[in-house]
């Protein structure tokens, strides 16, 4: 391929973008095209239900495919091209659900062995595009997961609260009373949890759980597939 040919490419996907998924034309302002758009699985309102203590939780999907396909991909499959996709359809997800914007959004943290490991930290990530569009500041220096914590994938719902416990810490004054948790899966809420009682212990008195993707089948089932790979 020529110079001018190449050009003459990159020229014409940015003035007619193509479909992540199928590659047909996109939706003006969308990452996809309006038929792939309309059958990813599109988290209902009367399924995101509050984890505990009226916490609001908020979810752009469910998690099912392609939205679990991409989020697999991109933890352990480092299919970092399909960030950018899955956070803008994320942020169309999440802002006809926002009653009001937070002061800051806190990115569930990595501990710093796997975040080495994985080179980058998905949730943070995933909530950039949202975070930018709201206008509101990302806290990646406030709470470090101070313990290396067993994957959740081998431990049953109580085990993996048991396994949070005391895994994060407070590593600045909290200078936000309204803030929102971004995870990339809920599946029993233990992470959220144990982070929502540390915020709240020290001052926050407002606190929403969002995330990319919900596993709504096991909050009914819990012999469903371990998907919170936190």
């Amino acid at each position: 391929m020529n110079i001018r040919t190449h050009w003459r490419r990159l020229l014409d996907h940015a003035f007619n973008p193509c479909c992540a998924f199928c590659h047909l034309p996109c939706i003006s302002g969308h990452p996809l095209c309006e038929r792939c758009h309309a059958e990813l699985p599109w988290l209902l309102p009367e399924q995101n239900q509050p984890l505990s203590n009226h916490v609001n939780s908020l979810s752009a999907f469910a998690y099912q495919p392609p939205i679990s396909n991409l989020l697999l991909g991109i933890k352990f499959g480092k299919n970092l091209h399909e960030l950018a996709t899955l956070g803008e359809l994320t942020a169309t997800g999440l802002l006809p659900q926002l009653e009001q914007i937070p002061e800051a959004i806190l990115p569930v943290p990595l501990h710093v062995s796997r975040l080495h490991k994985r080179g980058f930290n998905q949730a943070l990530e995933l909530v950039r595009p949202l975070a930018k569009q709201l206008g509101a500041p990302l806290l990646t220096d406030v709470i470090q997961r101070s313990k290396a914590t067993q994957p959740q994938t081998e431990l049953d719902s109580s085990q993996r609260q048991y396994n949070l416990r005391q895994a994060f810490q407070l590593d600045k004054p909290l200078r936000y009373k309204r803030l929102a948790i971004f995870d990339d899966v809920i599946t029993t809420g233990a992470t959220a949890r144990e982070l929502v009682a540390l915020l709240q212990h020290n001052g926050a008195e407002q606190v929403e759980i969002w995330s990319c993707a919900r596993a709504i089948l096991r909050q009914s089932h819990e012999l469903m597939p371990q998907i919170d790979y936190h």
